[in-house]
Protein backbone atom coordinates (compact mmCIF):
# COMPACT_ATOMS: atom_id res chain seq x y z
CA UNK A 1 0.00 0.00 0.00
CA UNK A 2 1.09 3.66 -1.01
CA UNK A 3 2.08 5.44 2.46
CA UNK A 4 0.50 8.79 2.60
CA UNK A 5 2.39 11.82 3.46
CA UNK A 6 2.12 12.39 7.44
CA UNK A 7 1.17 15.43 8.61
CA UNK A 8 3.55 17.69 10.31
CA UNK A 9 1.17 17.34 13.77
CA UNK A 10 1.66 13.42 13.83
CA UNK A 11 5.36 12.28 14.10
CA UNK A 12 5.83 8.64 13.07
CA UNK A 13 8.37 8.08 16.15
CA UNK A 14 8.63 4.28 15.12
CA UNK A 15 8.00 2.25 12.31
CA UNK A 16 8.94 -1.19 11.49
CA UNK A 17 9.86 -4.29 14.02
CA UNK A 18 10.65 -1.90 17.27
CA UNK A 19 9.63 -3.42 20.46
CA UNK A 20 6.61 -1.43 22.37
CA UNK A 21 5.94 -2.32 25.78
CA UNK A 22 2.10 -2.37 26.74
CA UNK A 23 0.09 -3.80 29.13
CA UNK A 24 2.77 -6.47 30.64
CA UNK A 25 4.32 -7.42 27.36
CA UNK A 26 6.10 -5.95 24.34
CA UNK A 27 4.54 -6.54 20.76
CA UNK A 28 6.28 -5.62 17.74
CA UNK A 29 4.67 -2.29 16.53
CA UNK A 30 4.72 -1.94 12.85
CA UNK A 31 2.95 1.50 13.37
CA UNK A 32 4.19 3.82 16.11
CA UNK A 33 2.99 7.84 15.96
CA UNK A 34 2.42 10.57 18.67
CA UNK A 35 -0.04 13.21 17.45
CA UNK A 36 -0.33 16.21 19.38
CA UNK A 37 -3.72 17.60 17.75
CA UNK A 38 -5.55 14.69 19.77
CA UNK A 39 -3.27 13.77 22.49
CA UNK A 40 -4.74 15.23 25.97
CA UNK A 41 -3.60 17.58 27.57
CA UNK A 42 -1.81 17.67 31.47
CA UNK A 43 -1.01 15.21 33.88
CA UNK A 44 -2.66 11.54 33.32
CA UNK A 45 -2.07 7.61 32.43
CA UNK A 46 -1.88 9.33 28.87
CA UNK A 47 1.19 11.11 29.08
CA UNK A 48 3.50 8.64 27.58
CA UNK A 49 1.01 6.72 25.54
CA UNK A 50 1.48 6.73 21.44
CA UNK A 51 -1.67 8.17 19.86
CA UNK A 52 -1.61 5.16 17.00
CA UNK A 53 -0.14 1.55 17.44
CA UNK A 54 -0.23 -1.12 14.78
CA UNK A 55 1.12 -4.47 15.43
CA UNK A 56 0.04 -8.09 14.15
CA UNK A 57 -1.36 -10.17 17.71
CA UNK A 58 0.51 -13.16 17.84
CA UNK A 59 -1.32 -15.61 19.05
CA UNK A 60 -3.90 -15.53 16.22
CA UNK A 61 -2.06 -13.40 13.30
CA UNK A 62 -4.72 -10.35 13.19
CA UNK A 63 -3.86 -6.93 12.18
CA UNK A 64 -4.99 -4.54 15.25
CA UNK A 65 -4.73 -1.25 15.46
CA UNK A 66 -5.25 1.16 18.72
CA UNK A 67 -5.75 4.65 17.95
CA UNK A 68 -6.85 7.56 19.79
CA UNK A 69 -9.56 9.74 18.89
CA UNK A 70 -10.20 13.58 18.74
CA UNK A 71 -12.03 13.77 22.00
CA UNK A 72 -8.82 11.69 23.54
CA UNK A 73 -9.88 8.43 23.71
CA UNK A 74 -8.82 5.25 22.78
CA UNK A 75 -10.46 3.20 19.97
CA UNK A 76 -9.56 -0.93 19.25
CA UNK A 77 -9.87 -2.74 15.76
CA UNK A 78 -8.70 -6.54 14.55
CA UNK A 79 -9.49 -6.95 11.06
CA UNK A 80 -10.12 -10.37 8.87
CA UNK A 81 -9.80 -10.92 5.28
CA UNK A 82 -11.69 -11.76 2.63
CA UNK A 83 -13.15 -15.49 3.24
CA UNK A 84 -13.84 -14.69 6.69
CA UNK A 85 -17.21 -15.71 7.44
CA UNK A 86 -17.70 -12.01 9.10
CA UNK A 87 -16.20 -10.61 5.98
CA UNK A 88 -18.34 -7.12 4.98
CA UNK A 89 -20.76 -7.88 7.91
CA UNK A 90 -22.02 -4.90 9.66
CA UNK A 91 -21.11 -4.52 13.44
CA UNK A 92 -24.74 -4.64 14.12
CA UNK A 93 -25.45 -7.21 12.10
CA UNK A 94 -23.31 -10.00 13.28
CA UNK A 95 -25.39 -13.07 14.98
CA UNK A 96 -25.62 -12.75 18.75
CA UNK A 97 -24.87 -16.99 19.08
CA UNK A 98 -21.34 -15.88 17.34
CA UNK A 99 -20.51 -14.53 21.21
CA UNK A 100 -18.64 -11.28 19.89
CA UNK A 101 -17.47 -9.02 22.70
CA UNK A 102 -15.88 -6.41 23.48
CA UNK A 103 -15.76 -2.88 25.25
CA UNK A 104 -19.32 -1.07 24.79
CA UNK A 105 -19.82 -3.31 22.23
CA UNK A 106 -18.66 -3.29 18.35
CA UNK A 107 -19.75 -0.22 16.52
CA UNK A 108 -17.47 0.13 14.15
CA UNK A 109 -17.19 -2.26 10.80
CA UNK A 110 -15.32 -0.54 7.34
CA UNK A 111 -12.69 -1.81 4.98
CA UNK A 112 -9.21 -0.46 5.16
CA UNK A 113 -9.28 3.44 5.08
CA UNK A 114 -6.77 4.38 2.66
CA UNK A 115 -8.28 7.88 2.01
CA UNK A 116 -6.72 9.43 5.17
CA UNK A 117 -3.24 9.97 6.42
CA UNK A 118 -1.44 6.88 8.00
CA UNK A 119 -1.29 8.26 11.30
CA UNK A 120 -5.30 8.59 11.68
CA UNK A 121 -6.56 6.07 9.27
CA UNK A 122 -7.41 2.59 10.37
CA UNK A 123 -5.48 0.52 7.76
CA UNK A 124 -2.80 -1.45 8.38
CA UNK A 125 0.97 -1.67 7.15
CA UNK A 126 2.69 -4.71 7.32
CA UNK A 127 6.24 -4.91 8.67
CA UNK A 128 9.06 -4.94 5.74
CA UNK A 129 10.51 -8.83 5.16
CA UNK A 130 13.41 -9.48 7.32
CA UNK A 131 16.82 -10.03 5.02
CA UNK A 132 16.91 -12.88 2.65
CA UNK A 133 13.57 -14.25 4.18
CA UNK A 134 10.61 -16.40 1.36
CA UNK A 135 7.77 -15.73 3.83
CA UNK A 136 5.27 -14.01 1.36
CA UNK A 137 3.45 -10.86 2.12
CA UNK A 138 0.87 -11.51 4.29
CA UNK A 139 -1.31 -8.52 4.01
CA UNK A 140 0.54 -6.75 1.45
CA UNK A 141 -2.83 -6.28 -0.37
CA UNK A 142 -4.20 -4.78 3.11
CA UNK A 143 -6.54 -2.76 1.17
CA UNK A 144 -8.96 -5.80 1.47
CA UNK A 145 -9.10 -6.09 5.21
CA UNK A 146 -12.35 -5.50 6.73
CA UNK A 147 -11.55 -3.92 10.15
CA UNK A 148 -14.08 -4.10 13.27
CA UNK A 149 -13.66 -1.73 16.57
CA UNK A 150 -15.29 -0.34 19.38
CA UNK A 151 -14.47 2.80 21.33
CA UNK A 152 -14.17 4.05 25.02
CA UNK A 153 -16.77 6.82 24.74
CA UNK A 154 -19.42 5.71 26.90
CA UNK A 155 -21.36 6.91 29.72
CA UNK A 156 -18.80 5.37 32.42
CA UNK A 157 -15.65 6.46 30.32
CA UNK A 158 -13.51 9.52 31.00
CA UNK A 159 -12.92 11.47 28.14
CA UNK A 160 -10.15 13.21 28.80
CA UNK A 161 -10.71 16.26 25.98
CA UNK A 162 -14.45 16.72 26.71
CA UNK A 163 -15.44 20.53 28.10
CA UNK A 164 -16.71 19.36 32.04
CA UNK A 165 -20.30 20.78 32.34
CA UNK A 166 -19.69 23.63 35.23
CA UNK A 167 -20.19 22.11 38.61
CA UNK A 168 -19.60 18.62 37.76
CA UNK A 169 -16.60 16.73 38.78
CA UNK A 170 -13.81 16.15 36.75
CA UNK A 171 -14.30 12.35 37.01
CA UNK A 172 -17.49 11.95 38.37
CA UNK A 173 -16.99 8.01 38.70
CA UNK A 174 -15.93 7.00 35.17
CA UNK A 175 -13.05 5.79 34.08
CA UNK A 176 -10.30 5.97 31.46
CA UNK A 177 -9.73 3.29 29.24
CA UNK A 178 -6.06 3.29 28.93
CA UNK A 179 -3.60 1.72 26.13
CA UNK A 180 -3.05 -1.47 28.43
CA UNK A 181 -7.17 -2.17 28.62
CA UNK A 182 -7.53 -1.35 25.15
CA UNK A 183 -4.75 -3.68 23.73
CA UNK A 184 -6.34 -6.61 26.14
CA UNK A 185 -9.91 -5.69 24.35
CA UNK A 186 -8.63 -5.67 21.09
CA UNK A 187 -6.51 -8.97 21.79
CA UNK A 188 -10.09 -10.42 22.62
CA UNK A 189 -11.42 -9.64 19.56
CA UNK A 190 -8.74 -11.12 17.64
CA UNK A 191 -9.51 -14.34 19.51
CA UNK A 192 -12.82 -14.23 19.06
CA UNK A 193 -12.39 -13.71 15.33
CA UNK A 194 -9.51 -16.28 14.99
CA UNK A 195 -12.49 -18.36 16.67
CA UNK A 196 -15.10 -18.21 14.09
CA UNK A 197 -13.36 -18.56 11.61
CA UNK A 198 -11.07 -22.00 12.74
CA UNK A 199 -13.54 -23.28 15.70
CA UNK A 200 -10.39 -23.05 17.53
CA UNK A 201 -9.89 -21.24 20.85
CA UNK A 202 -6.94 -19.35 21.40
CA UNK A 203 -6.52 -18.73 25.33
CA UNK A 204 -5.41 -15.16 26.66
CA UNK A 205 -2.61 -16.13 28.84
CA UNK A 206 -3.36 -14.94 32.64
CA UNK A 207 -1.24 -11.81 32.65
CA UNK A 208 -3.06 -10.15 29.59
CA UNK A 209 -6.51 -10.79 30.89
CA UNK A 210 -7.98 -7.77 32.14
CA UNK A 211 -8.29 -6.97 35.40
CA UNK A 212 -10.61 -4.80 35.10
CA UNK A 213 -14.28 -6.28 34.23
CA UNK A 214 -15.09 -4.73 31.16
CA UNK A 215 -18.54 -3.03 31.05
CA UNK A 216 -21.27 -1.88 29.01
CA UNK A 217 -22.96 -4.25 27.06
CA UNK A 218 -20.07 -6.33 26.62
CA UNK A 219 -19.66 -9.70 29.01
Amino acid sequence: MPKNKTPSHALATSVGLDSYAIANTAIAATQLFKIPARHPHGDGPWEDEADKIAWIDERTGTPCIILRQANGTLSGYAAVEPGHPLYGYNHDAIPSELRVVSHGGLNYAEACNQTMPEAVSVCHVEPPKRPHSDMPDRFAHDGDLWWFGFDTNHAYDFVPNERIPEGQRIHDGKVYRDQAYVYRECIKLAAQLHRIETGIDIPIPSHLQQAIPPIGGTE
